[in-house]
């Protein structure tokens, strides 16, 4: 299936994203997770075959635009990217799918513009880490810390491709190599001295303030249109009872597991069965 590369201004950045499909289909809207990139759906998008699918960059991943110098990245000022790249991109109405952070960030696309969203497809991921009202004092103070600090962070430098394509497989989630290399490709770029990452290392800051577990459920209510959840029986989520609770709460929702880790969707053994669900709930 070919591809083609997009780029878009929303609010003076530049946002990236990847497509699939022929361009009369009916366009679903993909949300990779934290630190990686449109190349998250490389393997899944060829697979649903009657969609157009587009891969969204967030600001200060992949190919997409960091923001402004003294500007924190918050979960939810990516609301306002997705619901501007799909203005731009002409888009009205269109079928949502995110994984891990992506999905948190399609949970409240999706909660505050039910009209524009047909369908909601949530892999591993519903809402976002929760705190208590108790301890917001302390996560602002964190993230202030963080922010004085930001102009000194640097990113790690690998002297070959193979060894950071290493690393990101032994990262959090723990994937493949093979997966690895996919979203690689698009997450590394070259320096004099080697290999480092596109991304902004100020995604990895602090956020200066967190929703609560009411508010996550607030969102969940509001959503309105069929929604669709699969789990990784051996992702590092199994252990948790998270996904399961806010599931309960959907009201036009179900929940699916599947054999594969966090990234199921993108490894080549697990990535067929994500499309056949995702095939079935879209008919």
């Amino acid at each position: 299936m070919l591809t083609e590369e997009i780029r878009v201004k929303v609010g003076g950045l530049e946002l990236a994203a990847k497509q699939w499909g022929d361009a009369e289909s009916p366009v679903i809207l993909a949300l990779h997770g934290w630190l990686d990139n449109a190349a998250s759906f490389d393997r899944l998008a060829p697979l649903l075959q009657q969609y157009r699918v587009v891969a969204l960059d967030f600001a200060g991943h992949g190919y997409s635009g960091h923001r402004a110098e003294g500007v924190r990245y918050h979960i939810l000022d990516n609301v306002d990217d997705v619901i501007g790249f799909a203005d731009a991109m002409g888009l009205q109405r269109f079928v949502l799918l995110g994984h891990s952070m992506g999905a948190g960030v399609a949970t409240y696309t999706a909660a505050s513009f039910p009209e524009r969203i047909e369908k909601l497809i949530l892999l591993e991921g519903i809402g976002t880490q929760t705190s208590k009202p108790e301890d917001a004092p302390k996560i602002l103070r964190q993230a202030v810390e963080d922010m004085k600090k930001a102009g000194a962070k640097r990113k790690p430098v690998y002297e070959t491709r193979e060894e950071a394509i290493q690393a990101r497989a032994q990262s959090i989630g723990g994937i493949s190599e093979d997966a690895s290399t996919i979203l690689c490709c698009r997450g590394l770029e070259k320096v004099d001295t080697g290999f480092t990452w596109r991304s902004d290392p100020r995604v990895k800051m602090s956020s200066a303030i967190r929703l609560t577990d009411e508010m996550v459920h607030a969102h969940l209510a509001a959503l309105s249109m069929p929604v669709l959840l699969v789990r990784g029986e051996q992702s590092f989520f199994a252990a948790t009872q998270t996904l399961q609770e806010r599931a309960d709460k959907l009201p036009h929702g179900r929940i699916i597991s599947l054999p594969g880790n966090h990234h199921l969707h993108l490894e080549r053994d697990t990535c067929g069965a994500v499309a056949d669900a995702i095939n079935a709930f879209l008919r």
